[in-house]
């Protein structure tokens, strides 16, 4: 037997007294209103971007963006993920094992996300983008429609010389999201993501690879290419991480 308090010597019970949880949760429902639960997509993507917290504000702001991004749907982010998690992206992405990409018509360099990569931030924000939550979180961010499922992460770093010519992602319905560590960048350096008009030679949306920044776009039949990686950025690397969320078959 125990008593119920060290300096009660009346009284004793089987156990100590403890505080009973019935009047607190009465009492913050009473103050505050029925306590909502977050979301499973934006609960698995708080610790990696801040815009899992974003204001109904905001979200209506990039949706609204998104939905006028005119001939290709799109919408540019900066500042997309927690600054301490892009740090530590950018630097494992620095220490990641590369190769040249398997298909010969694109000169660049890919990260396979096998087991003979190092344990680091990288894989870890992979594995998250390759989730479920992941895709239901971006399809929320840009309010997509319907469901959507991540198909592909590519890993890729450009060196001088490289470019990603001409091509279609795919004729799947669903988005590309494109995550871009390069620092420094400057204009000298190219490596710009550009959708090449079909009406003429010029380009008529032109994407910078700024460190931190995320641009999703709608990729069905979004003929696109990146820019060479230009002498002027010797001696530095063009870092981007891309997801393919496609709605499910």
């Amino acid at each position: 037997m125990a008593k119920s308090s060290p300096d009660s010597p009346a009284t004793s019970s089987p156990r100590p007294e403890r505080p009973s949880g019935f009047f607190i949760p009465d009492f913050a429902e009473g103050i505050f209103g029925a306590v909502r639960a977050v979301p499973r997509h934006l609960d698995a993507a708080r610790p990696w971007t801040r815009l899992a917290v974003a204001s109904e504000a905001l979200r209506a702001t990039i949706r609204r963006e998104f939905s006028e991004g005119g001939r290709v749907l799109h919408v540019c982010l900066q500042d997309a993920l927690l600054p301490e998690r892009a740090e530590a992206l950018h630097a494992a992405l620095r220490q990641a094992l590369f190769r040249r990409h398997h298909h010969g018509p694109y000169p660049l360099h890919v990260a396979p996300l096998d087991s003979r990569q190092p344990p680091s931030t990288l894989i870890d924000f992979c594995a998250w983008l390759r989730s479920d939550e992941a895709a239901a979180f971006f399809a929320d961010l840009v309010g997509w429609p319907r469901p959507l499922q991540t198909r592909q992460v590519q890993v890729s770093r450009m060196e001088v010389g490289e470019s990603f010519p001409p091509h279609h992602d795919t004729q799947e319905e669903g988005l590309a999201v494109v995550f871009n560590f390069t620092r420094p960048w400057d204009e000298r350096f190219g490596g710009v993501l550009a959708f090449p008009h079909p009406e003429g030679a010029w380009d008529s949306i032109r994407v910078p690879p700024l460190f931190n920044s995320v641009f999703v776009f709608r990729a069905v039949g979004a003929l696109h290419r990146v820019t060479e990686w230009l002498p002027a950025a010797q001696g530095h690397q063009r870092y981007s991480i891309t997801a393919f969320m496609l709605e499910r078959p």
